[in-house]
């Protein structure tokens, strides 16, 4: 199965995004996440943890999300986030696996310009999720397209 990833150029940068909808319980709803390979942990932003409805109040706590400046975000483990891809040829593909999510119960007792920043970091796909799940990725800069592949 191919999955088409949206690989967008602006001066001077490049990125790549996965488009996914999550499937957890009365959280479902779409996420637009950056391919980050110099991740090794899939990290759900507080901004999707909050528009998604996440409940983090229970989960067990997790280190510090950091490399975004500032510190650590304080974070949470979610053992088994589940989020659907459809491919190429429409199929509909489940996945489930680890991620760390922001804890955004713990955010509201930072200062507000932290805590904006915070809310602007986008949900990270991690080499976990390619690892885990025995993918390929493939990113053609010249040609402009970006996919993963079973």
């Amino acid at each position: 199965m191919i999955f088409d990833l949206d690989l967008v150029t602006e001066p001077g940068s490049e990125r790549v995004f996965l488009n996914c909808i999550s499937r957890l319980p009365r959280s479902y709803g779409q996420i637009r996440a950056i391919f980050d390979t110099g991740s090794p942990k899939t990290i759900i932003s507080a901004r999707d943890v909050f528009a998604l409805k996440i409940p983090v109040k229970n989960l067990e706590k997790a280190p510090p999300t950091k490399g975004f400046g500032r510190g650590g975000l304080p974070s949470k483990e979610l053992n088994n986030f589940k989020f659907i891809l459809k491919s190429k040829d429409s199929q509909i593909k489940e996945f489930e696996m680890p991620v760390y999510v922001i804890d955004i119960d713990s955010l509201t007792k930072l200062n507000d310009e932290y805590r904006k920043s915070a809310y602007s970091i986008p949900t990270i796909i991690g080499l976990d999720f390619l690892r885990l799940f025995n993918l390929k990725l493939y990113i053609n800069l010249k040609e402009t397209y970006a996919f993963i592949e079973e």
